[in-house]
């Protein structure tokens, strides 16, 4: 018999690389969030081509929504970091206490204190 006429099965039963799909999709989201979350607050406040209050002048109206997103967003990681990513949480939380405050107004731009 050839292996052009050979049935190919998959040898992984389903229910394996259903729980390995679940497993690897729910590592990715949460590294995403975590990555995306840090890559917007670093280009605030850690951005070596401008300076925060550049930065918020130019997110403008926007920068208080961007704002709530990010304790939003924030607020997520919360409840899924700590006891499983320890190390990441506590270099967000880090990077959370060592912002400068800020001021979001009613017109939706956010000023440095």
């Amino acid at each position: 018999m050839t292996i052009l006429s050979q049935n190919h099965s998959d040898p992984v039963r389903p229910a394996v690389r259903g729980a390995t799909q679940i497993k690897r999709g729910a590592a990715r989201l949460s590294q995403t969030i975590l990555q995306e979350w840090e890559r917007g607050f670093n280009l605030v406040w850690h951005n070596p081509r401008a300076t925060p209050a550049e930065v918020l002048a130019e997110l403008g109206t926007d920068a208080a929504e961007a704002f709530e997103l990010s304790v939003a967003t924030i607020q997520f990681m919360a409840t899924i970091l700590p006891g499983r990513l320890d190390d990441e949480w506590a270099r967000i939380q880090a990077k959370i206490a060592a912002k400068p405050a800020t001021t979001s107004h009613e017109d939706g731009t956010v000023t440095i204190d």
